[in-house]
């Protein structure tokens, strides 16, 4: 069935915005690579600041080959509008 791969993020204060913007960004591009079934950037509703990015991959194997893949250029904006803290898990895809 796949897998997942998550990431909860907070941007820094001020600046959701940017991050929103990078998140999307990073789902266009992992979305088009090879093993990848798509990407989606989520924002809380409540916590305006408070982000999901969630990864959908035919194989764990896919997923790490991607790795060195993915555009620096974006992920570097994913990392100076977010958070230090970073919260990632994994997950066997059921249904």
């Amino acid at each position: 069935m796949g897998i997942l791969q998550s990431y909860a993020m907070t941007a820094k204060a001020g600046r959701e915005n940017e991050l929103g913007d990078a998140l999307r960004a990073l789902a266009e591009a992992v979305s088009a690579m090879a093993g990848a079934e798509r990407a989606e950037a989520l924002q809380d509703r409540k916590q305006s600041g408070n982000f999901l990015f969630l990864e959908f991959w035919q194989d764990d194997e896919a997923r790490k080959a991607a790795g060195a893949q993915l555009p620096k250029e974006v992920m570097a904006r994913v990392m100076d509008a977010a958070e230090s803290e970073m919260t990632i898990a994994g997950f066997d895809r059921l249904a």
